[in-house]
């Protein structure tokens, strides 16, 4: 008896048995998702016996909230003396560094405003 339970509960939650869920097209994912990813830009220095060297790292990120927070790759930002944030119109916006797991390669910025150029229209 407890077979043909276990069995009618497979049964049940099959895939097969599911509403099936309705696919967005490639078109309308990118339309939605499009606007809040952005590019991070950073500028460092490394200081030796030699003098100062600069460089810049260039990356992308994601707008994950409507105050601003910017999730990227902790390789691009971290150590740096200046990060910006531009969006799909083009408008640049300073960040800076609110958490880092450098394990994880993983960064959460705080956008020092949130312009509607960077693609938040919630």
């Amino acid at each position: 008896m407890r077979a043909v339970g276990l069995f009618c509960l497979l049964l049940i939650t099959s895939p097969a048995f599911a509403p099936a869920a309705q696919a967005q097209s490639l078109e309308e994912t990118f339309r939605k998702v499009n606007p809040s990813v952005l590019v991070v830009r950073a500028k460092g220095r490394d200081v030796s016996a030699r003098g100062v060297t600069r460089f810049n790292e260039t990356g992308s990120g994601f707008l994950i909230s409507s105050s601003g927070r910017v999730m990227t790759a902790a390789h691009v930002v971290n150590g740096m003396d200046e990060i910006t944030v531009e969006g799909v119109a083009g408008e640049v916006v300073r960040a800076k560094i609110i958490s880092s797991d450098a394990d994880a390669d993983v960064s959460l910025l705080q956008l020092e405003r949130v312009a509607a150029a960077c693609g938040w229209r919630g």
